[in-house]
């Protein structure tokens, strides 16, 4: 077959039609991507708000994802120890556990974090206010504007600059349990309050709701092809709230906001992300109409691969499914490679799958395990060839 273009590649791939390779989908925060830069001699590679895709198209990415939203606005952004940024949404952010620390301690740190080698962890953002943790609290807050120029102007440029050759993505994380839990209400507090309090958690999950079915929808208008919508629910054997209560929390507002994005554009392509076990919700995805579901990091029952593409895989397609929690910045070259191997063999096989890592690659990656994924997605993502003949 002969080579298509990446953005035919990945439509390819969500309509389970026969295409020539695996498309592929790479992430990278800030300290990853600048150790991939240097191999390509790639200057210019931003995160967050300030995204540019040349590196990740370079490594063979057939999609530009572009994020906005509560978590575009903390996660890549600068902070400096001990000081706290307040984002648009009224959520206060630091670096976590990292108080106590010295510029001095700081830099000797940054010098650990090793190019060949397994590097420590870089210190994340973290939402240490929350706005709203009381009726009033609700009452009184006032939502982000979801036609913000500063967050679309760049997604039109992306469209018109990349659509021809590239599917274009817009990242919508967190959504709704996540954005609540992690951002807007605080992790303790939402779960406490879902019981005590629960018209609170409710009203919360609302305002998320009409603030992100009109942020997508002004995406949508600027022409991208597909939107994200990202809310973690997962833990690491079980989702962090019953079915039940995701079936009565979340599918109704997904419900009608994927309706929503669908009348704007009814040939909208749909990816709905958790991290963790999400499993017991897949069915559920597939009756919202999802096209896309990842990133299956293979954890509880989203270990099971094979067994979910042969139940679910005529009716959605994945993406995902390698770990970055061990086997990327501790395993060894040849391990990656095995496991590049076992997930397209477990995926990949007949089509309905984009290649990702189970999330970010992060800091604490050695460049020589990033090469590896980077080879074995081309050595084993090819269609008609072994694994995938």
């Amino acid at each position: 077959m002969k080579e298509l273009k990446p953005r035919d590649r990945f439509i390819g791939a969500l309509r389970h039609e026969k295409i020539d390779r695996v498309p592929r989908l790479y992430r990278m925060k800030r300290e990853a991507k600048e150790k991939v830069a240097r191999v390509f001699g790639v200057t210019e590679a931003e995160t967050g708000l300030g995204h540019q895709p040349e590196l990740e198209l370079r490594m063979g990415n057939d999609a530009i994802i572009y994020q906005i939203g509560v978590n575009a606005e903390f996660s890549h952004r600068e902070i400096a120890i001990g000081d706290t940024w307040t984002s648009p949404f009224g959520v206060g952010y630091g670096k976590s556990g990292l108080m106590g620390r010295t510029e001095e301690e700081h830099k000797e740190f940054m010098k650990t974090q090793e190019y060949w080698g397994p590097a420590k962890v870089v210190p994340e953002n973290f939402p240490n206010f929350h706005p709203i943790t009381s009726m009033e609290d609700l009452q009184n807050y006032t939502w982000p504007d979801p036609a913000d120029r500063r967050l679309l102007d760049p997604i039109k440029a992306l469209c018109d600059a990349y659509q021809d050759d590239y599917f274009i993505i817009v990242d919508l994380s967190s959504t709704l349990i996540e954005a609540a839990y992690a951002h807007i209400v605080g992790t303790q507090n939402f779960f406490l309050t879902l019981f005590d309090d629960p018209d609170l958690i409710k009203g919360v999950l609302d305002g998320l709701t009409e603030y992100y079915t009109e942020l997508g929808k002004n995406a949508i208008a600027l022409g991208v092809d597909m939107i994200r919508v990202g809310d973690d629910v997962g833990a690491q054997q079980a989702m962090m709230l019953s079915p039940a209560q995701w079936r009565e929390l979340a599918r109704p507002r997904f419900e009608y906001m994927f309706g929503e994005f669908r009348k704007a554009n009814s040939d909208l392509f749909i990816k709905l992300h958790s991290c963790g076990d999400y499993s017991p919700i897949i069915p559920d995805e597939i009756e919202l109409g999802v096209d896309l579901s990842g990133l299956m990091q293979p954890t509880g029952g989203n270990k099971d691969q094979a067994g979910i593409k042969q139940k679910y895989g005529n009716d959605i397609a994945f993406i995902g499914g390698l770990d970055v929690q061990n086997l990327l910045p501790r395993g060894s070259v040849e391990e990656v490679r095995a496991s590049v191997f076992n997930v397209m063999k477990n995926l990949a096989v007949g089509g309905g799958y984009v290649f990702s890592p189970s999330h970010y690659i992060l800091a604490d990656v050695p460049i020589q395990n990033i090469w590896a994924l980077y080879e074995a997605t081309q050595d084993y993502g090819v269609y008609g060839k072994y694994p995938l003949d």
